[in-house]
């Protein structure tokens, strides 16, 4: 029981994030310079708001900065070599798990349990005036104090192999 017990709550977590990256391994990102922010979105469900979307919009772009900076990229208002946008979608979730009756004393009957959790999707896109660059699609469980701490482990990933010369075949 123990094990199984074990089992569910590991999957849980491996579960609990999913980060993808896609991009165009032939470009040469060493050639883009600056980059501006352009059109952000944050969605939260009315029922559901505990922060508001201005402390989100600032968490993303202060995580976005400081990894685009760290590459060597400046920031710059307008005319830039990159834009980048992002879409920030918050979504209610229930979780039903039913556990059967092995294992249990005959006659003992399934027991079933509920887990209501928030589900977060971020999307963050790098265009060029042709192109659409780079691009950090995340799902994330967060709970609110976690936030701040999860946005920046998804700009971090995200964004860890950006800038770096593609492995020649």
């Amino acid at each position: 029981m123990r094990l199984t017990l074990l089992l569910l709550l590991f999957s849980e977590i491996l579960t609990a994030q999913e980060i993808k990256v896609e991009y165009d391994k032939k470009r040469d990102f060493s050639t883009y310079k600056t980059f501006s922010f352009g059109e952000g979105q944050v969605v939260l469900p009315p029922d559901q708001k505990q922060l508001s979307s201005s402390v989100i919009d600032k968490w993303i772009k202060n995580g976005v900065r400081r990894e685009l900076e760290s590459k060597g990229l400046q920031r710059v208002d307008s005319a830039a070599d990159v834009k980048v946008s992002y879409v920030f979608l918050t979504t209610a979730r229930e979780d039903l798990q039913r556990i059967g009756p092995l294992g249990q004393t005959p006659g003992s009957t399934a027991t079933t349990w509920s887990r209501d959790y928030i589900q977060t999707s971020l999307i963050i896109d790098l265009n060029t005036k042709k192109d659409l660059i780079w691009r950090v699609n995340a799902t994330v469980t967060v709970s609110g104090a976690d936030g701040e701490r999860v946005v920046d482990m998804v700009v971090e990933k995200g964004f860890k192999k950006f800038g770096k010369p593609s492995k020649k075949r």
